[in-house]
């Protein structure tokens, strides 16, 4: 909670390196620009998007990342393997395409308040699953998680959340999704996809600690959490007292 002061309270520019987030970055714009085209296609009776759409939106991302040119060149070549991967994944997928980045918002009660708050976020990726109910995916580029990782992962929680109160909605209708029957990560490096779902005992206590923590924002408490994977990618991490000794300081 203390970057979230740093940033949203007293307005710091972080501490990011040019391109630090470059590959990840571009590799989601690339499966976003093939998830909407994909849908497009599928709306117009087209023929399915092919491989020029994931280097194409990938190269443009890539260059304007601020990597060197023999930097994006190396990106490239990382990415070759990525992008057949998620274009075998697509070919294998029996769920309807409904949205990529497609954002929620749901208005929470805050207790001890007269007024509550607004709860948002953005999904990478929502399918229709073939027995009409929604599956929710998002990609992460990196390791590959255990399955106990991501059956307590916190953002997929967040994204049943917001869908189970109604927040997403089709792009192409308005109507309101249904909750989601089941959550996944994709690795896109791996290829591999894990599902998970939640139970209505975990989003309501997802929603407890959601409300607990944003009674401590407005209350201007941020108290610090460090841990070597949170400091590691904090931008606030250099002027942080009480960053993790095994951050990875530079």
């Amino acid at each position: 909670m203390r970057g979230h002061r740093a940033r949203y309270v007293e307005h710091r520019p972080g501490e990011v390196s040019p391109g630090q987030f470059a590959f990840g970055s571009a590799v989601h714009t690339a499966f976003e620009a093939f998830g909407l085209a994909r849908i497009r296609a599928r709306a117009d009776g087209t023929p399915e998007p092919g491989p020029e759409v994931l280097q194409a939106a990938l190269d443009r991302k890539l260059g304007s990342s601020g990597l060197t040119p023999d930097e994006i060149e190396e990106a490239r070549r990382r990415a070759v393997p990525v992008l057949a991967r998620f274009l075998e994944f697509e070919a294998r997928t029996e769920a309807e395409p409904v949205a990529v980045e497609l954002g929620f918002g749901v208005d929470v009660d805050l207790a001890g308040h007269t007024e509550g708050f607004r709860f948002v976020g953005y999904v990478d990726r929502v399918d229709r699953a073939p027995d009409g109910w929604t599956q929710i995916v998002d990609y992460k580029t990196g390791r590959t998680r255990s399955q106990t990782d991501v059956d307590a992962d916190a953002q997929l929680t967040a994204y049943a959340f917001g869908c189970a109160r109604g927040g997403l909605r089709d792009p192409a209708t308005g109507a309101t999704l249904p909750p989601a029957s089941r959550l996944g990560l994709y690795f896109a490096e791996s290829g591999e996809l894990l599902w998970t779902t939640r139970t209505n005992e975990q989003l309501a206590a997802f929603e407890t600690g959601l409300v607990e923590t944003v009674g401590r924002i407005r209350d201007r408490e941020f108290a610090a959490r460090p841990a070597p994977w949170r400091c590691h990618w904090c931008e606030y991490r250099r002027d942080c007292p009480e960053a993790s000794a095994g951050a990875g300081r530079k």
